[in-house]
């Protein structure tokens, strides 16, 4: 008598996670995250609160003090990534100069494998008392995160993500939502570290690391 052995399939969000590792350098939002946003309307009449004019054809209001918090990202850096099991070890080139007068802070970064180019915008969100990181990059991929600030050592980003899978120039093609989290240590000078973790609908999450020196 003819048996069949019968075909043992993994479900559907474990195939799709490991399509993502493969396909996606994990992680490369972690320290490049964000996207430019313009504001183009304020109220009448409206003027900074200082208490002296600056010099003629300067920033009529300086830059928040909160934002020396992130002076850590200043600078150009090589940073080694250490994927989630299953992932690709990577390399990531950052340079963070200060933009707007000092009010933001702009990381460009590259990654390879992958030829991916994103940018992070840095800043202070004076209304909520809290950091701000959008990002963008060259797939496609956008993330918007926020921080409370520095805590026992630690500055931890969070926010929502939208990862392109697979790059397309249509316009058009397959991506995976998730929740970010970026956890920055400043271990010396011109030396940090950013653990990320995504985690998927399901539930579940991935880890990996960003080891980035000047």
């Amino acid at each position: 008598m003819r048996t069949e052995k019968s075909e043992e399939r993994e479900p559907d969000g474990t195939a799709r996670r490991r399509k993502w590792i493969r396909r996606v350098p994990a992680g490369v939002v972690g320290v490049a995250a964000v996207s430019l946003i313009a504001l183009s309307v304020s109220p009448v009449n409206a003027e900074p609160d200082s208490r002296a004019k600056p010099p003629r054809g300067r920033n009529p209001l300086p830059a928040p003090p909160q934002i020396r918090d992130l002076d850590f990202l200043l600078g150009s850096y090589t940073c080694e990534y250490t994927p989630p099991p299953g992932g690709t070890a990577a390399v990531l080139k950052l340079t963070t100069r200060r933009a707007m007068g000092g009010h933001y802070f702009y990381t460009d970064a590259t990654l390879e494998p992958g030829n991916v180019v994103g940018r992070s915008t840095f800043g202070w969100n004076p209304v909520d008392g809290k950091f701000i990181n959008q990002y963008h990059d060259n797939w496609g991929s956008s993330g918007n995160y926020t921080s409370s600030g520095w805590k026992d050592g630690h500055l931890i980003f969070k926010g929502p993500l939208t990862q392109v899978i697979t790059p397309n120039a249509t316009g058009q093609t397959s991506g995976v939502k998730l929740d970010l989290m970026d956890d920055y240590q400043v271990l010396g000078r011109g030396h940090f570290k950013n653990s990320t973790s995504f985690t998927f609908p399901d539930g579940s999450t991935l880890h990996g690391s960003y080891d980035c020196r000047q």
